[in-house]
């Protein structure tokens, strides 16, 4: 007789590349640890309508990136259980029948939502006795929003105590919420050997290594500011700039930059990202949380430049409350922040008051699976009531 696998059913969204990268870390740590777990990724999206999609995910990528302060505005102004709130998880629960007849269909013994409208179908599903699945909630951010807050989520996974408290607040019970840090590629948490890593990328060994990340979104084009301010550097650089799958902007960099003082490498999508995080001595990002939190696990300097509306924000005050990363306020001010993350760096080997937040993020899908495990055997669910207004 063959032994049947737990099914751990994982909803996600093509909204940014965070939600699907969290669902991956838990794929393939599941897969690393050679559990005796099944483990299915999808995406909601593609129970929307095609049509609907679309046009809600441009609205999204074109809000974020064109209209910052108006998104950052409707971010704020569903931050507490509302109406507005509520209308927002009314609209997201679009295609839930669909998922109904997935778990249906898959059987799995625990469903995991790194995607607040995903939890949300859950939730409606569970709140109607439609199924009685545990469910997971994984917020893959460093704040609380009421996006992602349900009424019948059995355990959440949060990076921070800052954010159970936010929970808490909110009339979730402290026992439901696990800090582990926001799950990431299990390769985070492997050594690197900087020297030899350097020699693959045909880098040098002992000239410091920025590297920028977010160039696929359209934050960093060959006329931003960013990369004008890099040239006023006084000693040399080497410059990593990724640009994802965005080959126009990749093409107008390598047009722009091939004049430039420092060494200067731009890659499209990569699969390496955590060996060229390792290699580096500083980064420049936006502040998204998978990203964070990656750059946290390696230890690595954070330079946060312009950061987005909404979560971006959060995330920032964060990192700056917690005396991680850096803001830079004026893009003129960008090689002084340099200099004085590299005297920084070598002179104290980065911020060693920061090791139990390195240490936990670079474990935190392992603690993760744990806790799925865990909720898989003893199969305890905490139903509890969050008022929704």
């Amino acid at each position: 007789m063959n032994h049947q696998k737990s099914k751990v059913l994982i909803l996600t969204a093509s909204y940014g590349a965070g939600h699907f990268q969290t669902a991956r870390a838990l794929k393939e740590t599941i897969k690393l640890k050679k559990l005796d777990l099944e483990p299915l990724i999808v995406d909601i999206t593609d129970y929307k309508h095609r049509l609907v999609h679309n046009i809600s995910r441009r609205i999204f990528i074109e809000g974020v990136t064109k209209l910052p302060a108006f998104y950052d505005y409707l971010y704020k102004k569903s931050r507490d259980p509302n109406h507005f709130s509520s209308f927002l998880k009314i609209a997201g629960r679009t295609g839930l029948w669909s998922v109904l007849e997935l778990i249906n269909e898959f059987r799995p013994s625990i469903v995991i939502s790194t995607f607040p409208f995903a939890a949300g179908i859950m939730s409606y599903l569970k709140k109607h006795q439609l199924t009685s699945v545990p469910t997971l909630t994984i917020i893959t951010d460093y704040t609380v929003h009421s996006i992602w807050i349900y009424p019948y989520t059995d355990q959440y996974i949060v990076e921070s105590d800052i954010v159970q408290k936010g929970l808490i607040k909110y009339g979730v019970k402290e026992e439901c919420i696990k800090v582990t840090g926001i799950p990431i590629h299990p390769k985070f948490s492997k050594p690197y050997k900087k020297k030899e890593l350097k020699l693959k990328y045909g880098l040098k060994h002992h000239v410091p290594t920025i590297l920028i990340m977010g160039g696929g979104c359209g934050l960093i084009s060959s006329h931003n500011k960013i990369l004008t301010s890099l040239e006023e550097c006084p000693f040399e650089l080497q410059v990593i700039i990724i640009c994802g799958h965005n080959k126009r902007i990749k093409k107008s960099l390598e047009n722009s930059l091939v004049y430039s003082k420092h060494h200067i490498k731009i890659m499209g999508f990569v699969d390496c990202i955590d060996e060229l995080m390792a290699i580096c001595d500083g980064m420049i990002t936006k502040a998204g949380g998978i990203t964070i939190s990656e750059g946290l696990a390696l230890d690595i300097p954070i330079l946060l430049y312009k950061p987005l509306g909404g979560q971006e924000k959060d995330n920032t005050k964060f990192l700056i409350d917690s005396n991680i990363g850096t803001l830079i306020e004026d893009v003129h001010d960008l090689s002084n922040k340099i200099i004085e993350l590299l005297k920084q760096r070598y002179k104290y080997q980065f911020k060693q008051g920061n090791l139990s937040i390195t240490n936990r993020q670079k474990n935190s899908a392992f603690h993760a699976v744990n806790i799925i495990q865990s909720l898989i055997l003893s199969n305890n669910r905490y139903f509890y009531k969050v008022p929704l207004k």
